[in-house]
């Protein structure tokens, strides 16, 4: 762990929640038919037993420093059919934290309506708002309305990438680094992960950087382009070492600009979780080839358009790794049969209006 790096920084909060280090292997079918020969997945998507994915490292700091400051309400930003807004719910939960989700439409789709339905049954309180301005104004106004009333609230942005939260993909780089030092990977020449809130990908590069990596971080954007920038990408990772230097003074001072990073802009279709044909055939093939589930919102996406960058590039004899960043927990029995109508009003839509899949199955 970067504690272990760098002992100053064990004065920073953190709790155990994930079961670390999660497992990589080749993906040798899958890998074959794409002519990546060397193609390797990290399989975060295992990183806990009870829900999975990227957002349990950032949780497990950001969590913690709630925890320290006093803090009994988490308030957080995503769309209705949000990963981290349900991780938040079920980790903060279970830390004896109030949940609130403050939520923004989003293009609809089978996981929407069980994450809507899974977030009730773990007790999150859910807003929807209609768009990002809307979004921002309903988060304002719960945290402040909240803080007045002495309800000591905490925020956790999108995709829990704070500087803080994004520790845990700073500490993943010296995780996977010890699996290299282990033999059981090659150290890879570059590492594909979806660049949604960018914390993912910004803690791995600072992370490889410091690690004396020669990896490459590969973001494919899978979010708004307004949000998903080459300068907030730099600026993130520039951040995260700012903040640890300042707990720890042994940390390298590292200065990354936009143009030293690799941030994939062609891939994200026609808008936020909009599926893409590619998308979609690149989680298909790795059911039928490797049995495993990606989604068409953030994972095929990201591995499907990594690869397809990389062998425009005339790269696919590189060792790759793919940071699989979904959660692959299947909680779906906990809601199989539940009334949607125990929602607020407003969501109802998404399970009364056709599913993008269902749409793809009727053309």
């Amino acid at each position: 762990m970067i504690f272990d790096e760098y002992p100053g920084l064990e004065s920073l909060p953190w709790v155990e929640l994930g079961e670390f280090p999660t497992p990589v292997h080749r993906l040798e079918k899958y890998g074959g038919e794409v002519g990546f020969l060397e193609l390797y997945i990290k399989r975060d998507d295992r990183s806990s037993s009870i829900y999975g994915g990227n957002k349990v490292r950032k949780l497990e700091f950001v969590l913690a420093d709630a925890e320290r400051k006093g803090r009994k309400l988490l308030i957080t930003l995503g769309g209705t059919g949000s990963n981290q807004v349900l991780a938040t719910g079920i980790f903060g939960g279970r830390m004896g934290f109030r949940v609130t989700g403050v939520m923004m439409d989003q293009p609809n789709a089978d996981y929407v309506r069980r994450n809507l339905l899974l977030d009730h049954h773990f007790g999150v309180e859910i807003k929807y708002t209609p768009n990002t301005a809307s979004e921002l104004l309903t988060f304002a106004y719960q945290y402040l309305k909240s803080y007045a009333t002495g309800g000591k609230p905490y925020y956790v942005p999108a995709g829990a990438s704070s500087t803080v939260g994004n520790l845990g993909f700073v500490n993943a780089a010296f995780e996977l680094r010890g699996q290299v030092e282990s033999g059981l990977i090659p150290e890879p020449d570059y590492v594909v992960c979806a660049a949604g809130s960018l914390g993912t990908a910004a803690g791995l590069e600072l992370g490889f950087r410091l690690s004396g990596m020669k990896t490459r971080v590969v973001g494919v954007r899978v979010a708004m382009p307004w949000y998903v920038t080459r300068g907030r990408f730099a600026g993130m990772v520039n951040g995260i070492c700012g903040f640890m230097r300042r707990a720890d003074s042994a940390v390298p001072r590292v200065r990354c600009s936009k143009e030293g990073i690799i941030l994939l802009e062609d891939y994200l279709g026609e808008e936020y979780a909009a599926f893409t044909g590619p998308g979609v055939e690149t989680v298909r093939r790795m059911r039928e080839l490797e049995g495993m589930t990606l989604d068409p919102t953030y994972t095929g996406k990201a591995l499907g358009g990594g690869l397809d960058w990389l062998r425009k590039q005339g790269l696919q004899d590189r060792v790759v790794l793919f940071w699989n960043t979904y959660n692959s927990v299947d909680l779906s029995h906990l809601v199989d049969g539940a009334n949607y109508h125990v929602l607020p009003k407003a969501v109802h839509r998404y399970f009364e209006e056709p599913t993008q899949e269902e749409l793809l199955t009727a053309s």
